[in-house]
């Protein structure tokens, strides 16, 4: 090709591009002047316009009704106008393909907004597919994860939420209520101080007001036995609305201090909070169990003794169990085998299924050695586990089984080793009830960590100010006192772990045998229950510090202290209640066998008393065997 052609040729093409761009920028041009509808909705919306970005949107689709832009815009104006109802219809005409995280992370708003919770949680995980560090869905799904007690995964989410520009300071807010509920109390306090520093006013968490941040750094502080940056908080706070809940805290920190005078000053101004909330754990750092036992010998021995000193072990710990020394068959598959094997302060488990070979290493044990023990250890992945089987001791017998709540036939192969559980939470869930302070066991810190299963704090809080305050025959005894309580407050103890899980089968029928477990909910259902007015609760018939009572006639004692004719001892029916009524089939004996009797829960090899007290239209023969409750 001649030179001369070739040099047209290319002078051509560049005049092309050349008049190309000119075109493109007589066109921005033109918009600038004579913006589209398009271009006018997308400005008022950057402005936070959402009213006139909609209006502008939905002109624009009624001269082009699949215009995908307007749509969009369309739909995102009416989620920020909080117009869900709207904003749904729309974003269900939007193209997935054109739906941008921003778009996944409103329609999953409104989706949440409008009591849609699995799929808004679907949008947001979709949201953050498009986009891993989009700051609202990121806030988003750390609330989401928090409110269903995953405080672990949103944890890590609020985390990687403070590593993104201008959102550290709404972050670590979020991040400081999340470890207050994983016990950590100084990664609360590290993070409530940086979050301060950056929005000293709390700006990025309103309507939230910042004086509950402060008082939460400052009892933190006072968990951590830091009262003097404590003290310098609270007493910079307002007074103006006579902050009770202030001036309990500061009440604290002088106890720390040693300021009784002033501690003394402070705690009438603070009652009123207290008396509102009778359980709140004392804003102090553990002591462990050992330390109590010095002053209260002879109920620490008597917990000792108890089931609740047993329900909780390392696999340091288990190095008396009577392992099989053999492979033991799935008791849901025999094609199945599980072999444990002890290695130092650990235990292997090696299951084989089919020609597969999965293995895990327990960590912990969670039960009574005399009742039933479930294991919980690391797969290869390092994923947490449930182990399948189990080794129980019950009235009929002893022997290995499938752990309480897992299927004879799992779907899966893998499954047959045990149940995979939520990362970090599933733990955190057992080592809640089963233990003092979960984070004091994860992370082998603090005297907590020493206890045996449930110690005197598990129930009654963290113990440094109460020694404080006795080594000072202070008047406050700074401890939360069940015998100070009546029923109603202390049953609220021991819901913790005997109510079940909010989330808990919520449709199940009041007589399903998987509800015997959780005797703090049941019994709430109860007519006797119920017109105490909070007369009766756990602790009429129970002491916490002991095994149930196994006693028939002991037991009926209790009942026939107010369902007897010419009552001498009995409480007072409280004003309005009608006096409790007596049994017109035995007014003296056979309470428990008809209302609340024994029934063997196969998936926990125990028999369990119902404390749904009620008249029953029948009542099966059982045994005689004592109750595990």
């Amino acid at each position: 090709m001649p030179y001369s052609v070739k040099r047209r040729r290319r002078w051509l093409l560049l005049l092309g591009a050349l008049g190309m761009g000119g075109v493109s920028a007589i066109v921005l041009a033109y918009e600038r002047i004579f913006p589209t509808l398009n271009a006018q909705a997308g400005m008022a919306y950057s402005q936070g316009q959402w009213d006139r970005a909609g209006d502008l949107a939905h002109r624009r689709l009624k001269a082009v009704p699949d215009d995908p832009f307007a749509m969009r815009l369309a739909a995102r104006a009416a989620a920020r106008a909080d117009q869900d109802q709207r904003a749904l219809a729309l974003y269900r005409r939007v193209d997935a393909a054109n739906q941008e995280a921003e778009d996944l992370f409103l329609f999953g708003r409104a989706l949440l907004r409008t009591g849609q919770t699995d799929p808004a949680f679907k949008k947001y995980q979709s949201a953050l597919e498009r986009d891993p560090d989009h700051p609202e869905a990121l806030a988003a799904l750390v609330a989401l994860y928090a409110r269903n007690d995953r405080y672990q995964t949103a944890e890590e989410l609020a985390e990687r939420l403070a590593r993104q520009p201008g959102s550290e300071a709404q972050a670590l807010f979020l991040l400081s209520g999340i470890r207050s509920e994983l016990h950590d109390h100084a990664g609360t306090v590290m993070a409530l101080r940086r979050a301060l520093e950056l929005d000293p006013e709390g700006r990025t968490v309103a309507p939230i007001q910042v004086a509950s941040f402060q008082k939460l750094l400052a009892g933190s502080l006072l968990k951590t036995g830091q009262p003097a940056e404590a003290s310098e908080i609270l007493e910079s706070l307002p007074r103006a609305g006579k902050d009770a809940e202030a001036y309990w805290l500061l009440s604290r920190s002088f106890i720390q201090r040693e300021a009784w005078e002033q501690a003394a000053a402070a705690i009438p101004k603070g009652a009123s909070y207290r008396l509102e909330h009778p359980i709140e754990p004392e804003p102090a750092p553990y002591i462990g169990t050992a330390r109590c036992a010095d002053c209260h010998r002879e109920v620490a021995r008597t917990v000792r003794a108890s089931r609740h000193a047993t329900t909780f072990a390392r696999a340091g710990d288990l190095k008396d169990i009577a392992w099989p020394r053999e492979p033991l068959q799935d008791p849901g598959d025999p094609r199945v085998t599980h072999r444990f094997r002890p290695e130092g302060d650990s235990v292997v488990v090696e299951t084989r299924a089919s020609e597969h070979v999965f293995h895990a290493v327990i960590e912990y044990a969670f039960g009574s050695r005399d009742h039933l023990m479930t294991f919980v250890g690391r797969d290869d992945p390092g994923g947490s586990v449930m182990i399948r089987v189990s080794p129980y001791h019950s009235p009929r017998g002893s022997g290995w089984d499938v752990a309480t709540g897992l299927p004879r036939r799992p779907a899966k192969e893998a499954e047959y080793l045990g149940l995979s559980m939520l990362q970090g939470d599933g733990v955190r869930r057992c080592l809640t009830c089963h233990t003092t302070d979960p984070h004091a066991i994860v992370h082998n810190t603090g005297p907590a960590a020493r206890d045996p299963s449930i110690g005197c704090e598990g129930c009654h809080g963290p113990g440094g100010n109460h020694v404080a305050t006795a080594q000072a025959d202070f008047t406050d005894s700074a401890i939360v006192a069940r015998a100070k309580e009546p029923p109603s407050v202390s049953d609220r103890i021991c819901a913790k772990c005997h109510g079940g899980r909010a989330s808990l089968a919520p449709d199940l029928p009041r007589t399903d045998p998987s509800l015997l477990r959780f005797q703090s909910l049941t019994m709430t259902w109860s007519r006797c229950y119920i017109e105490s007015a909070g007369a009766m609760g756990c602790v009429t018939c129970h002491d916490p510090h002991r095994n149930a009572e196994t006693s028939i006639v002991s037991n009926e004692t209790k009942c026939l202290a107010c369902h007897r004719s010419g009552r001498t001892s009995a409480p007072a029916p409280a004003r309005g209640q009608p006096a409790p009524g007596v049994c017109p089939v035995d007014a003296s004996k056979g309470c428990v066998g008809c209302h609340m009797p024994r029934i063997w829960s196969e998936s926990t090899h125990s028999f369990k008393t119902d404390h749904f007290i009620r008249i029953r239209e029948s009542v099966s023969t059982l045994s005689g065997a004592p109750a595990v409750h």
